[in-house]
């Protein structure tokens, strides 16, 4: 008699359905839980990215106040943690640049008090600089919510698209306190994108003059260019400053008018963030006081309001004309010429004795 023996065909068979079951189960698990994991990764990320922000804000903010350099970074993208006999996409990358300049200008501005000579360039003509916003944009394969950063004018907004929400960060630089009036211009170009860690350095290039002003013929007015609502201005930033008449928003443009009866205090920072920032450069005269510690009658100042105590140009002004500057002349040794008609005046880079020669004029009453 012959027997038949199937057992080894039961344990290929069971082998096999085993082999199925498991088959199924890592596609159920790379269709379920790979995708969860993925969302949380994410998630967390996207709440460190948020308090990262915030350290720029502060660092921006802090830098501007001291002077000093305050390096930060930022975890550009989210990085997934691959797991045994799981398949993982590639993260994807967020973005943090700086904008495009636009414009921040301020009208009907006119210096006085103690700081009345800076009225050859603070005299109500419209004042403009150009200025960035730092902003940065998340990109996530699972996390549908999170919102994209601005960071304009010492103001942090996150921007949510699914309502049109947008929330600003608490501990905000105010634009406008009272009588205090701080601007901050954003120079550099910036532009970085992946999933590594980002180091920012904002640095603080100016002297942050501070120089007292008043409205001349009309108010004051800021005009900052803005991503932010009227809305947003109005009934958060600038919310409760007695100062401010009005604000409204229009072609991207935040308009502030100030309240003309006040004499306010105007400081201009100028923060430089990433490559290709430039010089703040000569841009007016300025009658010097006998308690500057400053041998010369004038000295030249940059639109920031800071002395450029190294200048080696030969500055030609007109009585009538201070702030509009030549700069072809060259300074004969020896010169003593009487003050009238156009004055040449010499600051030379580390020529600062009271023997230097100052001022020189041709006998035609020009300057040669």
């Amino acid at each position: 008699m012959r027997f038949s023996d199937s057992r080894g065909q039961s344990l290929q068979i069971g082998a096999i359905l085993l082999f199925g079951f498991l088959l199924i189960a890592l596609t159920t698990a790379q269709a379920q839980l790979v995708p969860a994991d993925i969302s949380r990764v994410e998630l967390d990320h996207s709440q460190r990215v948020a308090d990262q922000l915030v350290g720029l804000e502060t660092a921006v903010f802090e830098t501007s106040v001291t002077g000093r350099p305050q390096p930060t970074t930022l975890d550009l993208g989210a990085e997934y943690d691959d797991r045994l006999l799981f398949v993982y996409p590639p993260p994807r990358a967020g973005t943090l640049r700086t904008t495009d300049p636009a414009t921040l200008s301020i009208d009907n501005a006119e210096a006085v008090g103690d700081d009345k000579a800076f009225d050859t360039y603070w005299n109500g003509t419209t004042r403009s600089y150009p200025t960035r916003a730092i902003t940065y944009e998340p990109a996530y394969r699972e996390l549908d919510a999170a919102p994209r950063y601005r960071l304009e004018h010492g103001v942090l907004a996150a921007r949510y698209d699914s309502n049109s929400r947008i929330e600003i960060a608490a501990n905000r630089q105010p634009v406008v306190d009272e009588t205090a009036i701080t601007l901050t211009v954003v120079d550099g170009e910036l532009t970085a994108s992946g999933v590594a860690t980002e180091s920012v350095v904002p640095d603080r290039v100016t002297d942050s003059t501070t120089i007292d002003i008043e409205a001349s013929s009309d108010p004051i007015r800021l005009r900052l260019p803005t991503n932010l609502s009227g809305e947003t201005w109005r009934e958060t930033i600038l919310d409760g400053q007695s100062t401010v008449d009005s604000v409204a928003v229009a072609g991207d443009v935040a308009t502030i008018t100030l309240d003309s009866s006040e004499t306010y205090e105007l400081t201009v920072h100028k923060i430089d963030i990433g490559t290709n920032a430039t010089e703040p450069s000569p841009t007016y005269l300025r009658n010097a006081t006998a308690d500057d510690d400053w041998p010369f009658p004038v000295d030249v100042r940059n639109r920031y309001n800071d002395r450029i105590a190294d200048a080696t140009t030969v500055w030609v002004y007109n009585d009538s004309d201070y702030d509009s500057p030549e700069t072809s002349f060259t300074v004969p040794d020896g010169s003593d010429p009487a003050v009238t008609g156009d004055i040449c005046y010499t600051l030379t880079k580390g020529v600062v004795d009271d023997d230097a020669p100052e001022t020189v004029e041709s006998t035609a009453g020009g300057c040669a």
